[in-house]
């Protein structure tokens, strides 16, 4: 089973690659996440200017005792440039094989700073260059981040300072957010700049909530907070939209992120078109030894499948993906109950009671389907429990 692949001319061993953040702020820290198994890794994003992060900077929701959702408040690498170039030189030299990918921020106005930063990168042997077009907090009111990737004309001049510069040879890569009313828009706007590919998701600008002990939002910063990156699991569905939406129009090659926590979850981005996938929260909370568990499910999905390369499944279920008004409203189907596996929890006759069509009875604590009344919704298959119900064609 075959899990290299290539983008943008570059040979990935595998598709996982660390996205920039937490786990990637230094060289050491991305070296024994190469020695576990990642392909690549984005550096924490480079930036002229002095960064000093915020003590308490993360927050999250629980699903249970598994973190569904999580925001932070962090800003952008610590380390000065010069730095980062002395690393990203010592990490391709002493890990050939892997891809290290340079991330920068800049100023929309100064052509310069951008310029600048990535002569430094490709100097200093950098495979790739992702553009942070993205970051949610502390630099959009600074006319930075996601300040950037919410205008098509900034986002375009920028990629055009670049490629307009006859020094420069590595690949771009913006970086977008999912912040705007069509992503599309901007990836078309960076797509006939000049880009090469195209990554999407940063976090999404977020409040995860208000600590009802102390009244005060979270996280709490001497009783003070911001609006913060959201990130984790429940990032996973926008991540998707967005990455089909790019795959189709401009159709530059992406690189898939947002909300990975398995393997699994990395088989619907190359599903949808996206070859690569950047990993940052779930390795945040686990590890990097989560990489091996990612692989193990992926190469499962794919014997499942009978898939012997990536490149067998890459967009394989975008094509399903279609405007509303293509759908087919003419396809009738019905709930179905197997009355061996339901337990008589009820929670299907309440949510249809109360959310849906009444279509549900109970009797002698099983389920039972009205079907002269059930509209076919699935809401009941949602809640179910047991996944005691499908759906059935109904008899013309």
């Amino acid at each position: 089973m075959e899990l290299l692949i290539t983008y943008l001319g570059k040979q990935f061993e595998n598709p996982f690659v660390l996205a920039s953040g937490p786990p990637t702020a230094n060289a050491e820290m991305i070296s024994r996440a190469f020695e576990a198994g990642w392909a690549g890794a984005v550096v924490k994003t480079l930036i002229r200017e002095p960064v000093h992060n915020l003590q308490n900077r993360f927050a999250s929701i629980k699903s249970g005792k598994s973190i569904f959702a999580f925001e932070n408040i962090e800003l952008l690498s610590e380390q000065p440039p010069d730095r980062w170039y002395q690393d990203i030189a010592i990490l391709k030299k002493r890990f050939p094989d892997k891809v290290v990918i340079a991330s920068i921020m800049g100023d929309a106005r100064s052509r310069d700073s951008w310029v600048e930063l990535t002569l430094g990168c490709q100097d200093a042997g950098a495979d790739i260059l992702e553009l942070n077009f993205s970051c949610p907090h502390g630099y959009p009111e600074k006319g930075k981040g996601a300040a950037i990737g919410q205008n098509a004309e900034y986002s375009a001049s920028i990629v055009e300072w670049l490629k307009a510069d006859g020094r420069i040879r590595i690949p771009l890569v913006p970086k977008l957010t999912a912040a705007v009313s069509d992503i599309s828009f901007i990836g078309e706007a960076v797509s006939h700049a000049g880009a090469d590919g195209i990554c999407a998701i940063n976090s999404f600008s977020s409040l995860m909530g208000i600590d009802l002990k102390t009244l005060r939002p979270k996280p709490s910063v001497n009783k003070l907070s911001t609006y913060g990156g959201y990130s984790g699991a429940g990032l996973k569905p926008i991540a998707l939209r967005c990455v089909s939406q790019l795959v189709k129009d401009p159709g530059l090659p992406v690189m898939g992120c947002g909300g990975i926590t398995t393997g699994y979850d990395a088989a619907e981005y190359i599903l949808i078109g996206a070859p690569i996938v950047q990993v940052c929260t779930e390795v945040m909370l686990k590890g990097y030894a989560i990489v091996t568990r990612m692989l193990d499910d992926l190469r499962s999905f794919m014997e499942d499948h009978r898939f012997s390369k990536i490149e067998d499944f890459i967009g394989l279920s975008n094509k399903n993906i279609r405007h509303f008004s293509e759908l087919d409203n003419e396809d009738r189907m019905k709930a179905h109950i197997e009355l061996e596996k339901c337990n008589g929890c009820q929670r299907c006759y309440v949510s249809c009671k109360d959310g849906a069509y009444q279509a549900i009875r109970m009797e002698n604590d099983k389920a039972l389907v009205l079907e002269d009344l059930c509209a076919g919704c699935s809401l009941c298959i949602q809640v179910c429990p047991m996944e005691a119900i499908s759906f059935v064609a109904c008899e013309p």
